[in-house]
């Protein structure tokens, strides 16, 4: 009769009270188990059938009346740790394999698992050391199961293989990449675990900082994007019941696929972004800012939100990762701020990525509540002192014949856009503008009365909704008065509308100036988690404390 299906004979006088015999039972069966595993382990070369067949039982899935038990799967690992010499064979290829397909995360929770996945563990380090040809498919696996919340002993194997094989930490990044959930398929567990474990990687691995964060961003923008076009087929009415909840239970089958995917999404982002920005609150304390570990993280963030986010078109969620980070710290503020004026004032970028710096550079400024009053006044004084140098040396380039206006006004784009960021911060930054005679800053007053006037009309071209709020603070402050010009513009664009054919005027109107639109990357957050993460270091618009709006008028 073969151990492997010994079964032991109760004879009358057994009894199962009697613990002492019970015992005897386990150890007799783990000795002649252990008996086997060595002698099939020493008969390798001349006969592999009792190796095939530990092979064939551990395949078998688990729960299998006939697969593996652990006690017996122990005694198995434990022979092979101490047997790698005689690994490097088939017979033993077949067994290593049927063991790294074992689901060994399936049995978690039994009572005989942390020995068992210590023995586990174990055995995977010993067979990368001795024969680093398996290093690529234990690594695999390892990573594969990222997804799953049990990962303690996952992480400490990583950590030994990397310490006995250096080398090993090169495959770690393609491998991190292949096994990423997918961002539609997987559910928000699956996908938070994975980026949880993403994390924890840099504990033992700083120097794949760079590739894991880049990894994460990528993936989070392919969601964030993703989101985007499913919100872009519902009005604002239809995206506030949603997110809040009371969307309509009677509603038909193709709304209720729009919302569960949108929610899917919503949900996934949220954990994302949420559990980034909490793994890495105590990364910018002034303490891991000049031991250097804050500076590295921080300029690895810093350099992808400008490789990967900014050029993205108009995501709405992933960028409150650097809004946040950069609000611990005043050096942190500053470094972000530089980067969005040397990226929209650099001439050798391409004109769509300076645009979006002003878009960003405008809404941070609006909406960061950590900032200093001097932080808000520079850049203030950056555009104002831009702004007037661009008048001064290209008003001229502008020629008006009649009615028409010649030579193209799409060429002062980013005149419009810095002007445009000017009004945003204004709107929402004007009781720090003041000095403390209740003079403007940088003149402000004179300028806006100078600039309106000039021959670019900047109220023209740029967002209604932030002119018209402007129009109100600057007449209610007594910055400027621009309805007369307002109404004039307002007066022109119907005359050249109604001019045109309705579909060639509607489209042109609707087209000039499109990047100009009001995009504002850091409008209020629609992620619950997240956004009360942010929420101490935001500036809420408030009709109350900046101006008063109609019925009618749209938050800015």
């Amino acid at each position: 009769m073969s151990v492997l299906t010994r079964k032991r004979v109760i004879s009358p006088s057994d009894s199962p009270n009697k613990k002492q015999n019970t015992m005897s039972d386990d150890q007799f069966s783990e000795k002649m188990y252990t008996t086997y595993v060595k002698s099939a382990l020493l008969s390798l070369e001349t006969d592999a059938l009792p190796i095939n067949t530990i092979t064939d039982k551990i395949n078998l899935p688990i729960g299998h009346p006939e697969s593996i038990t652990l006690p017996q799967f122990q005694i198995v690992l434990n022979g092979l740790v101490s047997n790698t010499s005689r690994l490097d064979n088939t017979a033993c290829s077949n067994l290593i394999f049927a063991i790294l397909r074992y689901n060994w995360l399936d049995i978690a929770d039994t009572d005989g698992y942390p020995r068992f996945a210590e023995s586990y563990s174990q055995f995977l380090v010993a067979l990368v050391s001795t024969l680093p040809k398996y290093l690529h498919e234990v690594t695999n696996k390892l990573i594969q199961e990222f997804d799953s919340p049990n990962t303690t002993h996952h992480h400490e194997i990583l950590t030994k293989i990397i310490k006995y094989v250096p080398t090993s930490i090169n495959s770690i990044p393609q491998l991190l990449q292949k096994n990423f959930p997918h961002h539609i398929s997987s559910s928000t567990k699956e996908l938070t675990n994975y980026v949880q474990n993403l994390v924890r990687v840099l504990d033992y691995t700083p120097e794949l900082q760079f590739s894991i964060w880049q990894l994460i961003i990528e993936s989070s923008i392919k969601l964030d994007v993703e989101l985007q076009n499913e919100l872009d087929d519902l009005d604002d009415e239809e995206i506030e019941d949603l997110i809040s909840g009371e969307e309509d239970s009677d509603s038909e089958d193709e709304w209720e696929v729009t919302t569960t995917s949108i929610k899917s999404l919503l949900s996934k982002l949220d954990s994302i972004i949420s559990t980034l920005l909490t793994t890495t609150a105590n990364s910018f304390t002034i303490e891991e800012l000049n031991n250097g570990n804050g500076v590295n993280l921080f300029n690895t963030i810093n350099s992808l939100f400008k490789s990967h986010i900014l050029p993205t078109h108009f995501t709405k969620l992933i960028q409150f990762i650097l809004f946040h980070i950069t609000q611990f710290q005043p050096e942190l503020a500053d470094s972000y701020l530089v980067l969005l004026i040397d990226v929209a004032f650099n001439p050798s970028e391409i004109l769509e990525k300076r645009l979006k710096a002003m878009q960003y550079l405008s809404s941070y400024i609006a909406r960061a509540k950590n900032l200093s009053r001097h932080q808000v006044i520079f850049i203030v004084s950056y555009l104002v002192g831009w702004l007037n140098k661009f008048i001064i040396e290209r008003e001229q380039e502008v020629e008006s014949s009649g009615d028409k206006q010649v030579g193209g006004m799409e060429r002062f784009k980013l005149f419009y856009a810095a002007f445009q960021a000017l009004l945003y911060i204004f709107c929402f930054r004007h009781e720090l503008l003041t000095t403390t005679e209740n003079d403007w800053e940088c003149d402000l007053d004179k300028f806006f009365q100078r600039a309106i006037l000039t021959k670019f009309n900047p109220l023209k071209f740029c967002d209604e909704t932030v002119v018209y709020i402007f129009a109100k603070l600057a007449t209610k402050l007594n910055v400027c008065y621009c309805y007369s010009i307002i109404e004039h513009n307002k007066r022109e664009r119907m005359l050249h509308t109604n001019a045109l054919p309705s579909a060639v005027g509607n489209f042109k109107q609707k087209q000039e100036f499109l990047d100009l639109e009001a995009y504002f990357p850091f409008d209020p957050l629609v992620l619950p988690i997240s956004k009360s993460i942010v929420a101490p270091n935001y500036i809420e618009w408030s009709e109350d404390t900046h101006a008063e709006e109609t019925d009618s008028e749209d938050d800015i």
